[in-house]
């Protein structure tokens, strides 16, 4: 079997991992001091699997194209939105973020990294309704207090927002807005 082609990017990061993007191009993510014969003892291991998610990704029809939908705030009204949102469950959940910044993510509506305490969110929100904001908010500042999925930390996010796996099952649906949201290595909204 040929080896695999992959990307390696490497991190302050404390495991191996293999991601596999929509195009069917791999991404090995390492820590920065892995020894590269243990990345590519790793990537071999994992061939197998990699190739199967290749194949079905291949085999996956090309759906029509989406036409971005007209936002759901008007330009400077997305990040407004956001900031008072964020005041008001940064009081009620007890913690602050240190920043929050905003930008066109293909893969996530939001990120947090709870060391720092900065928050991001994903610019194509601006694109969803209210609640779905909101969701994002509160489990990227839910992170602040338990940095994982554990069970406790979706208790917190159950008890801030008792409908959240509604939220979260109509921003999965409007999935489709992460691949869009850059074209051509431009941001598409705001």
């Amino acid at each position: 079997m040929d080896a695999l082609n992959y990307t390696l990017i490497r991190s302050h990061r404390k495991t191996l991992a293999i991601h596999i993007k929509p195009d069917g191009s791999v991404e090995v993510r390492a820590p920065l001091r892995l020894a590269k014969s243990e990345i590519e003892r790793f990537v071999a291991s994992k061939a197998a699997w990699v190739r199967k998610k290749q194949a079905q990704i291949a085999a996956v029809k090309p759906v029509e194209p989406r036409v971005l939908p007209p936002p759901q705030y008007a330009k400077g009204e997305f990040e407004q939105a956001a900031s008072e949102l964020f005041k008001i469950w940064e009081q009620r959940l007890g913690v602050a973020a240190s920043f929050v910044g905003f930008r066109a993510m293909t893969s996530r509506w939001g990120s947090c990294t709870a060391v720092t305490r900065r928050i991001r969110l994903n610019t194509a929100l601006a694109y969803c309704p209210r609640e779905c904001l909101e969701y994002v908010i509160v489990h990227e500042l839910v992170h602040l207090l338990e940095n994982n999925h554990s069970h406790r930390f979706w208790e917190i996010v159950a008890e801030a927002l008792p409908d959240y796996i509604d939220r979260r099952r109509e921003l999965r649906s409007l999935s489709w807005l992460l691949r869009i949201a850059k074209i051509g290595g431009k941001q598409n909204v705001l």
